[in-house]
């Protein structure tokens, strides 16, 4: 089985002003997936925008059911992440401090 979520379902970074960009028309204000992300279990699949958030603001990351691929639903964290999720496979996924030199384990 072969699908695609284009990530043409995901909304704008939230520091962008609606009258700053019209919608898509400036590539620079679309958000794109990470090229990191891995499945948190067989359905679940755990990615980032962090890339292209950056300009904008903290990176946003997001869960999408492979069973639906339909849009992703965010995630919340109770602080700023950066940088790609990184998936563990059991449920659970980490980030990267900004400066690196810490380590946070999330689950849903």
């Amino acid at each position: 089985m072969e699908a695609e979520l284009s990530a043409d379902v995901i909304p704008g970074h939230p520091a962008l002003k609606a009258e700053q960009f019209e919608p898509f028309e400036d590539d620079e204000s679309r958000a794109f997936f990470d090229y990191e992300g891995g499945f948190l279990d067989e359905d679940t699949v755990v990615v980032g925008t962090a890339e292209s958030d950056e300009e904008f603001g903290a990176g946003r990351h997001w869960l999408v059911d492979t069973t639906l691929m339909r849009q992703a639903e965010p995630l919340v964290h109770p602080f700023e992440v950066s940088g790609p999720p990184r998936a563990l496979g059991d449920g659970t996924w980490y980030t990267l401090s900004e400066t690196e030199n810490a380590l946070h384990l999330w689950t849903r």
